[in-house]
């Protein structure tokens, strides 16, 4: 009984000393799963490679294009599976750059989405995403933010997509009321 008792105190206290860890490889490998998904055919494939993404299931989702604040597409784990299932047939190819940031368990996925109806049509427009996810410890997901610019390709010419002007964003425009108090 004492030997179980002090077993079971030193396991406890090794397991404090042996925390889970979230390498940059972990991470990177995670995040390559996520274009990998995108091009998986047919539909089935794809959702079930997204359903293997360790997304937390408190991992929040959201969009910002163009410089516009960002909306809220899925407000937890199963809600940014099934965006991502519905977005994927919208997207002829998605490609992937990944960057790794150690200090803070961020993954940046550069990438490069051609629109088009999956596996029928690909639309000659292109658009850039810098897509960062946020892992912790335990090497789940716990957020997907996603900076577009929309779109940066049309039939092959490279654009300069337009910016959210100054005075149109909320807090600009709040402040502007305010008299910039």
């Amino acid at each position: 009984m004492m030997l179980s008792m002090i077993v079971t105190t030193l396991l406890t206290v090794l397991n404090g000393f042996v925390a889970a860890q979230c390498t940059s490889a972990d991470r990177i490998g995670y995040a390559s799963q996520v274009p990998y998904a995108y091009n998986l055919s047919p539909l089935g494939a794809s959702a079930a490679a997204f359903e293997a993404i360790p997304f937390n299931a408190d991992c929040q989702t959201s969009i910002a294009a163009n410089g516009a604040p960002a909306v809220p597409v899925a407000i937890d784990g199963n809600t940014t599976v099934v965006f991502a299932v519905a977005t994927r047939q919208l997207f002829s190819t998605v490609t992937g750059n990944y960057i790794d940031f150690p200090a803070n368990g961020t993954t940046d996925i550069q990438t490069n989405v051609t629109l088009g109806v999956r596996g029928i049509i690909t639309i000659p427009v292109t658009f850039f995403a810098n897509v960062y996810l946020d892992f912790d410890d335990d090497c789940t997901i716990t957020a997907v933010r996603a900076f577009a610019e929309v779109p940066t390709v049309v039939l092959g010419l490279l654009l300069d997509p337009p910016a959210v002007p100054p005075g149109i964003l909320p807090d600009d425009l709040i402040m502007g009321l305010l008299g910039g108090l």
